[in-house]
């Protein structure tokens, strides 16, 4: 995984000043700080999304999942800009079969524009590195612009489902002519 890193900073991100990286459980506070400015954010847009996402996602589960090594940043001048999860647990899909990662928890810091841009570039280099078949995701049914978003960078209508919210599935199918990082 090292050598993805070091791949991936070596072209376009550090260009723009940005460092990708796997988090450090010692960040865990300043990556936690992301979220809530991220969910007021939300909040004084009136966007209904994350009014409990932190609830949901406990500071626990997120040191386990740096702990565990899925957890990844972007930093710039020190600063983290951005952080999302990619692993093999299949969460809402109930599919353990596919060779797919899922990319979870996907934020960014407020005034930073386009950054996710950069981060589907990066979960669907490691993917594609990886040999999996498949990027899949999970989001809100009721927010149109993030579906329209997903759909813009490939990441095709799979179905819809109801555990603690009303959600949508997503995937990307890896291809041969994939150009990323």
């Amino acid at each position: 995984m090292h050598d993805l890193i070091d791949k991936i900073n070596s072209t376009v991100l550090l260009q723009k000043n940005i460092i990708f990286e796997k988090a450090n459980i010692k960040e865990l506070d300043n990556i936690l700080k992301l979220y809530k400015e991220r969910m007021l954010w939300f909040k004084l847009k009136g966007i209904k999304q994350w009014s409990k996402y932190l609830t949901n996602h406990p500071k626990e589960q997120f040191a386990q999942v740096i702990e565990k090594g899925d957890y990844y940043i972007l930093r710039k001048e020190n600063e983290i800009i951005a952080g999302f999860e990619i692993s093999t647990d299949s969460h809402f899909w109930d599919d353990n079969k596919s060779n797919a990662y899922y990319l979870y928890k996907v934020v960014s810091k407020v005034g930073y524009k386009n950054i996710g841009n950069e981060i589907f570039k990066i979960a669907k280099s490691i993917t594609k590195i990886n040999k999996k078949d498949y990027l899949r995701l999970d989001c809100l049914s009721s927010n149109k612009k993030l579906n329209e978003l997903y759909e813009k960078h490939g990441f095709k209508y799979v179905k819809e489902g109801i555990d603690s919210y009303h959600y949508t599935l997503r995937e990307w199918k890896v291809s041969e002519n994939f150009w990323g990082y």
